[in-house]
Protein backbone atom coordinates (compact mmCIF):
# COMPACT_ATOMS: atom_id res chain seq x y z
CA UNK A 1 0.00 0.00 0.00
CA UNK A 2 1.07 3.24 -1.03
CA UNK A 3 0.96 6.91 -0.24
CA UNK A 4 1.41 9.40 -3.36
CA UNK A 5 1.86 13.24 -3.35
CA UNK A 6 1.10 14.63 -6.79
CA UNK A 7 1.79 18.44 -7.53
CA UNK A 8 2.22 20.51 -11.23
CA UNK A 9 5.85 21.56 -10.89
CA UNK A 10 9.26 20.95 -12.38
CA UNK A 11 10.39 17.63 -11.03
CA UNK A 12 14.10 19.35 -11.09
CA UNK A 13 12.90 21.35 -8.09
CA UNK A 14 12.41 19.03 -5.64
CA UNK A 15 15.49 17.15 -6.63
CA UNK A 16 17.77 20.36 -5.86
CA UNK A 17 16.22 20.47 -2.54
CA UNK A 18 16.66 17.26 -1.60
CA UNK A 19 20.13 17.21 -3.18
CA UNK A 20 19.68 13.91 -5.34
CA UNK A 21 21.73 13.77 -7.95
CA UNK A 22 19.21 12.34 -10.50
CA UNK A 23 17.62 13.22 -13.60
CA UNK A 24 13.91 14.40 -13.94
CA UNK A 25 10.98 12.55 -15.57
CA UNK A 26 12.39 9.69 -14.89
CA UNK A 27 11.46 7.34 -11.45
CA UNK A 28 13.88 7.13 -8.87
CA UNK A 29 14.53 4.95 -5.75
CA UNK A 30 15.10 6.96 -2.68
CA UNK A 31 15.61 6.44 1.18
CA UNK A 32 12.77 6.58 3.31
CA UNK A 33 13.96 9.73 5.24
CA UNK A 34 14.01 11.84 1.54
CA UNK A 35 10.96 11.02 0.61
CA UNK A 36 9.48 12.08 4.34
CA UNK A 37 11.54 15.33 3.32
CA UNK A 38 10.14 15.29 0.07
CA UNK A 39 6.39 14.43 1.12
CA UNK A 40 6.78 17.54 3.20
CA UNK A 41 7.94 19.72 1.24
CA UNK A 42 5.30 18.93 -1.33
CA UNK A 43 2.48 19.23 1.49
CA UNK A 44 3.98 22.63 1.85
CA UNK A 45 3.01 23.64 -1.85
CA UNK A 46 -0.11 21.93 -1.93
CA UNK A 47 0.81 18.25 -3.28
CA UNK A 48 -2.58 15.86 -3.35
CA UNK A 49 -1.95 13.17 -1.56
CA UNK A 50 -3.94 10.27 -1.99
CA UNK A 51 -3.75 6.38 -0.82
CA UNK A 52 -2.51 4.27 -3.25
CA UNK A 53 -1.02 1.53 -4.30
CA UNK A 54 -2.13 -1.29 -7.32
CA UNK A 55 -3.32 -3.80 -4.71
CA UNK A 56 -5.46 -1.18 -2.73
CA UNK A 57 -6.41 0.90 -5.72
CA UNK A 58 -7.95 -2.38 -6.97
CA UNK A 59 -9.79 -3.06 -3.89
CA UNK A 60 -11.51 0.33 -3.34
CA UNK A 61 -13.69 -0.34 -6.54
CA UNK A 62 -14.06 -3.56 -5.92
CA UNK A 63 -15.50 -2.60 -2.12
CA UNK A 64 -17.68 1.03 -3.82
CA UNK A 65 -19.22 -1.25 -6.52
CA UNK A 66 -20.43 -4.05 -3.13
CA UNK A 67 -21.48 -1.04 -0.82
CA UNK A 68 -24.87 -1.45 -1.96
CA UNK A 69 -25.60 -4.97 -1.34
CA UNK A 70 -22.54 -6.42 -0.22
CA UNK A 71 -22.83 -9.36 -2.36
CA UNK A 72 -19.22 -10.42 -1.88
CA UNK A 73 -17.22 -11.01 1.25
CA UNK A 74 -13.98 -8.76 0.88
CA UNK A 75 -10.58 -9.00 2.58
CA UNK A 76 -6.98 -7.27 1.86
CA UNK A 77 -3.84 -9.33 2.74
CA UNK A 78 -0.79 -6.99 2.60
CA UNK A 79 1.46 -4.31 5.33
CA UNK A 80 -0.14 -1.06 6.24
CA UNK A 81 2.62 1.19 7.23
CA UNK A 82 2.04 4.57 9.35
CA UNK A 83 1.76 8.13 8.68
CA UNK A 84 1.81 10.48 11.51
CA UNK A 85 0.95 7.78 13.57
CA UNK A 86 -2.28 6.57 11.79
CA UNK A 87 -3.09 3.68 9.43
CA UNK A 88 -5.18 5.53 7.28
CA UNK A 89 -5.45 2.23 4.69
CA UNK A 90 -6.73 0.08 7.20
CA UNK A 91 -9.20 3.00 8.36
CA UNK A 92 -9.85 3.56 4.68
CA UNK A 93 -10.37 -0.73 4.65
CA UNK A 94 -12.58 -0.63 7.63
CA UNK A 95 -14.92 2.40 6.11
CA UNK A 96 -15.22 0.21 3.05
CA UNK A 97 -16.27 -2.53 4.77
CA UNK A 98 -12.80 -4.68 3.58
CA UNK A 99 -11.63 -7.29 5.84
CA UNK A 100 -7.94 -6.35 7.13
CA UNK A 101 -7.32 -9.42 9.96
CA UNK A 102 -4.52 -10.21 7.72
CA UNK A 103 -2.89 -7.23 7.42
CA UNK A 104 0.61 -6.76 9.01
CA UNK A 105 0.96 -3.01 10.84
CA UNK A 106 4.83 -1.53 10.25
CA UNK A 107 5.61 1.25 11.85
CA UNK A 108 7.15 2.62 8.99
CA UNK A 109 5.50 4.86 7.01
CA UNK A 110 3.67 3.16 3.68
CA UNK A 111 5.76 3.10 0.35
CA UNK A 112 5.57 6.72 -0.69
CA UNK A 113 5.53 8.21 -4.18
CA UNK A 114 6.08 11.77 -4.70
CA UNK A 115 4.98 12.73 -8.13
CA UNK A 116 6.11 16.08 -9.79
CA UNK A 117 4.11 16.88 -13.10
CA UNK A 118 5.18 19.15 -15.52
CA UNK A 119 3.99 19.21 -19.70
CA UNK A 120 6.92 17.11 -20.73
CA UNK A 121 6.13 14.16 -18.78
CA UNK A 122 6.29 12.98 -14.54
CA UNK A 123 9.30 13.07 -12.69
CA UNK A 124 8.71 10.15 -9.80
CA UNK A 125 10.92 9.68 -6.59
CA UNK A 126 9.69 6.13 -4.98
CA UNK A 127 10.70 4.89 -1.60
CA UNK A 128 9.58 1.02 -0.38
CA UNK A 129 8.75 2.21 2.96
CA UNK A 130 6.87 -0.64 5.20
CA UNK A 131 6.85 -2.48 1.81
CA UNK A 132 10.38 -3.47 2.51
CA UNK A 133 8.75 -6.42 4.73
CA UNK A 134 6.97 -7.99 1.99
CA UNK A 135 9.76 -11.32 1.75
CA UNK A 136 8.92 -11.93 5.77
CA UNK A 137 4.83 -10.88 5.40
CA UNK A 138 5.19 -13.86 2.41
CA UNK A 139 7.20 -16.50 3.40
CA UNK A 140 3.88 -17.57 6.18
CA UNK A 141 6.15 -19.49 8.88
CA UNK A 142 2.82 -20.38 10.90
CA UNK A 143 0.89 -21.47 7.63
CA UNK A 144 -1.90 -18.91 8.95
CA UNK A 145 -1.60 -16.69 5.98
CA UNK A 146 -2.12 -19.57 3.54
CA UNK A 147 -4.82 -20.78 5.42
CA UNK A 148 -6.52 -17.51 5.20
CA UNK A 149 -5.92 -17.39 1.31
CA UNK A 150 -7.71 -20.46 1.12
CA UNK A 151 -10.80 -19.14 2.52
CA UNK A 152 -10.91 -16.89 -0.44
CA UNK A 153 -12.74 -18.18 -3.97
CA UNK A 154 -10.62 -15.77 -5.21
CA UNK A 155 -7.00 -13.65 -4.75
CA UNK A 156 -5.97 -11.09 -7.05
CA UNK A 157 -2.27 -10.53 -6.77
CA UNK A 158 -0.36 -7.24 -7.58
CA UNK A 159 3.30 -6.86 -8.03
CA UNK A 160 6.04 -5.56 -5.55
CA UNK A 161 9.42 -4.16 -6.19
CA UNK A 162 11.52 -7.32 -4.08
CA UNK A 163 12.68 -9.14 -6.26
CA UNK A 164 12.59 -12.59 -4.25
CA UNK A 165 8.73 -11.51 -3.58
CA UNK A 166 6.94 -13.48 -7.11
CA UNK A 167 8.66 -16.94 -6.19
CA UNK A 168 7.14 -16.61 -2.26
CA UNK A 169 4.16 -15.41 -3.80
CA UNK A 170 3.99 -18.76 -5.66
CA UNK A 171 5.15 -20.59 -2.82
CA UNK A 172 2.37 -18.74 -0.68
CA UNK A 173 -0.45 -19.20 -3.67
CA UNK A 174 0.59 -23.10 -4.14
CA UNK A 175 0.26 -24.04 0.21
CA UNK A 176 -3.38 -22.38 -0.67
CA UNK A 177 -3.96 -24.57 -3.38
CA UNK A 178 -3.28 -27.73 -1.28
CA UNK A 179 -5.55 -26.79 1.21
CA UNK A 180 -8.32 -25.42 -1.14
CA UNK A 181 -7.81 -26.85 -4.65
CA UNK A 182 -10.97 -24.47 -6.46
CA UNK A 183 -9.09 -21.34 -5.35
CA UNK A 184 -8.45 -19.54 -8.20
CA UNK A 185 -6.12 -16.24 -8.41
CA UNK A 186 -5.62 -13.37 -10.94
CA UNK A 187 -2.33 -12.14 -11.41
CA UNK A 188 -1.49 -8.53 -12.37
CA UNK A 189 2.38 -8.87 -12.85
CA UNK A 190 3.17 -5.13 -14.34
CA UNK A 191 6.83 -4.71 -15.74
CA UNK A 192 8.34 -4.97 -12.36
CA UNK A 193 7.99 -8.67 -12.17
CA UNK A 194 7.63 -9.64 -16.35
CA UNK A 195 10.53 -7.80 -17.21
CA UNK A 196 12.98 -9.29 -14.97
CA UNK A 197 11.51 -12.92 -15.31
CA UNK A 198 13.11 -15.98 -13.81
CA UNK A 199 12.01 -19.10 -12.17
CA UNK A 200 10.09 -17.39 -9.38
CA UNK A 201 8.12 -15.54 -11.88
CA UNK A 202 7.50 -18.69 -13.90
CA UNK A 203 6.04 -20.24 -10.86
CA UNK A 204 4.04 -17.47 -10.19
CA UNK A 205 2.25 -17.48 -13.43
CA UNK A 206 2.16 -21.36 -12.98
CA UNK A 207 -0.71 -20.18 -10.27
CA UNK A 208 -2.38 -17.60 -12.07
CA UNK A 209 -5.81 -18.71 -13.74
CA UNK A 210 -6.95 -14.76 -14.76
CA UNK A 211 -3.82 -13.38 -16.55
CA UNK A 212 -4.06 -9.33 -16.45
CA UNK A 213 -2.13 -7.05 -18.87
CA UNK A 214 -1.69 -3.91 -20.53
CA UNK A 215 -0.58 -3.41 -24.37
CA UNK A 216 2.95 -3.24 -23.08
CA UNK A 217 3.09 -6.48 -21.07
CA UNK A 218 1.22 -8.20 -23.63
CA UNK A 219 3.74 -7.64 -26.59
CA UNK A 220 6.37 -8.69 -23.93
CA UNK A 221 5.34 -12.04 -24.28
CA UNK A 222 3.76 -11.89 -27.93
CA UNK A 223 0.77 -10.67 -29.38
CA UNK A 224 0.14 -13.21 -31.73
CA UNK A 225 -2.22 -16.48 -31.49
CA UNK A 226 0.79 -18.54 -31.33
CA UNK A 227 2.31 -16.75 -28.27
CA UNK A 228 -0.69 -16.38 -26.39
CA UNK A 229 -1.38 -19.93 -26.60
CA UNK A 230 1.91 -20.83 -25.80
CA UNK A 231 1.36 -18.09 -22.61
CA UNK A 232 -1.38 -19.81 -21.74
CA UNK A 233 -0.11 -22.91 -21.34
CA UNK A 234 2.40 -21.30 -18.86
CA UNK A 235 -0.88 -20.46 -16.17
CA UNK A 236 -2.38 -23.11 -13.87
CA UNK A 237 -4.56 -25.30 -15.00
CA UNK A 238 -6.47 -26.54 -17.75
CA UNK A 239 -8.98 -23.71 -17.96
CA UNK A 240 -7.39 -20.11 -18.56
CA UNK A 241 -8.45 -16.93 -19.41
CA UNK A 242 -5.75 -13.76 -20.21
CA UNK A 243 -6.96 -9.56 -19.99
CA UNK A 244 -4.99 -7.61 -22.67
CA UNK A 245 -6.37 -3.99 -22.09
CA UNK A 246 -5.52 -1.21 -24.30
CA UNK A 247 -5.97 2.37 -24.70
CA UNK A 248 -8.60 1.51 -27.20
CA UNK A 249 -10.39 -1.77 -26.23
CA UNK A 250 -10.07 -5.17 -24.32
CA UNK A 251 -9.11 -8.81 -25.66
CA UNK A 252 -10.39 -11.55 -23.18
CA UNK A 253 -8.31 -15.02 -24.59
CA UNK A 254 -9.65 -18.07 -22.84
CA UNK A 255 -8.22 -21.38 -23.26
CA UNK A 256 -9.70 -24.64 -22.40
CA UNK A 257 -7.67 -28.04 -22.43
CA UNK A 258 -8.15 -29.45 -26.45
CA UNK A 259 -9.66 -26.60 -27.81
CA UNK A 260 -8.49 -23.97 -29.79
CA UNK A 261 -7.98 -20.58 -27.78
CA UNK A 262 -11.15 -17.99 -28.42
CA UNK A 263 -10.93 -14.77 -28.55
CA UNK A 264 -13.25 -11.55 -27.81
CA UNK A 265 -12.85 -8.27 -27.92
CA UNK A 266 -15.04 -5.00 -26.95
CA UNK A 267 -14.95 -2.65 -29.66
CA UNK A 268 -12.84 -0.11 -29.92
CA UNK A 269 -13.49 3.30 -28.00
CA UNK A 270 -11.03 6.39 -28.60
CA UNK A 271 -9.32 8.08 -25.85
CA UNK A 272 -11.20 10.79 -25.02
CA UNK A 273 -9.15 14.16 -25.71
CA UNK A 274 -8.77 15.25 -22.10
CA UNK A 275 -6.63 13.03 -20.06
CA UNK A 276 -6.67 13.99 -16.43
CA UNK A 277 -4.96 11.19 -14.67
CA UNK A 278 -4.14 8.07 -15.86
CA UNK A 279 -2.53 6.75 -12.11
CA UNK A 280 -4.07 3.93 -11.41
CA UNK A 281 -6.49 3.63 -14.88
CA UNK A 282 -5.19 -0.38 -14.98
CA UNK A 283 -5.86 -1.17 -11.56
CA UNK A 284 -9.27 0.57 -11.79
CA UNK A 285 -10.07 -1.97 -14.83
CA UNK A 286 -8.84 -5.04 -12.84
CA UNK A 287 -11.10 -4.06 -9.19
CA UNK A 288 -14.29 -3.67 -11.26
CA UNK A 289 -13.58 -6.97 -13.75
CA UNK A 290 -13.08 -9.27 -10.92
CA UNK A 291 -16.09 -7.67 -8.50
CA UNK A 292 -18.59 -8.61 -11.94
CA UNK A 293 -17.00 -11.65 -12.29
CA UNK A 294 -17.30 -12.43 -9.03
CA UNK A 295 -21.13 -11.87 -9.07
CA UNK A 296 -21.57 -13.15 -12.15
CA UNK A 297 -19.20 -15.41 -13.75
CA UNK A 298 -20.53 -16.40 -17.00
CA UNK A 299 -20.85 -12.79 -18.30
CA UNK A 300 -16.57 -12.40 -18.46
CA UNK A 301 -17.23 -9.84 -21.43
CA UNK A 302 -19.59 -7.76 -19.28
CA UNK A 303 -17.13 -7.50 -16.45
CA UNK A 304 -14.60 -6.10 -19.20
CA UNK A 305 -17.33 -3.63 -20.42
CA UNK A 306 -17.95 -2.34 -16.50
CA UNK A 307 -14.06 -2.17 -16.04
CA UNK A 308 -13.03 -0.50 -19.07
CA UNK A 309 -15.96 1.80 -18.19
CA UNK A 310 -14.74 2.57 -14.65
CA UNK A 311 -10.95 2.90 -15.64
CA UNK A 312 -12.42 5.21 -18.62
CA UNK A 313 -14.12 7.49 -15.86
CA UNK A 314 -10.96 7.57 -14.10
CA UNK A 315 -8.63 8.74 -16.66
CA UNK A 316 -11.19 12.09 -16.82
CA UNK A 317 -10.34 13.15 -13.14
CA UNK A 318 -7.72 13.21 -10.90
CA UNK A 319 -7.29 11.06 -8.08
CA UNK A 320 -9.49 8.19 -7.22
CA UNK A 321 -12.61 7.73 -8.41
CA UNK A 322 -15.24 8.55 -5.80
CA UNK A 323 -18.43 6.54 -4.01
CA UNK A 324 -20.32 9.02 -6.46
CA UNK A 325 -18.57 7.94 -9.59
CA UNK A 326 -19.17 4.47 -8.83
CA UNK A 327 -22.63 4.30 -8.15
CA UNK A 328 -23.19 5.96 -11.38
CA UNK A 329 -22.21 3.49 -12.75
CA UNK A 330 -24.13 0.78 -10.54
CA UNK A 331 -27.29 2.34 -11.81
CA UNK A 332 -26.72 1.85 -15.47
CA UNK A 333 -26.03 -1.61 -14.84
CA UNK A 334 -29.43 -2.47 -13.04
CA UNK A 335 -27.36 -3.04 -9.56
Amino acid sequence: MNRDLVVDIAGGTLLKQLGIDAPALIETPISDEQAAAGAAILSGLGAADYLGGSAFNAARIAALLNARGRELDLAFFGIAGQVDGRAPHMEALSEWGVAGGCVRRSPAPPATCLAMVEPAGRTLLTAAGANAGIASYLRDGSGELARNLAACDLVHVTSFLDPESPGLAADLLAAARRINPRLLVSLDPGAAWIVPGGEGFERLLGQADILQLNNEELAHFGSDPTAIAALGGRLHGESWLIVARTHNDVALHQGRAGLPVETRRLPESPLPEMIRDSTGAGDTFCGAFLWHFCTRPDAVLDAARRGFALARAKVGIKGPLRAEDVVGTNESWGD
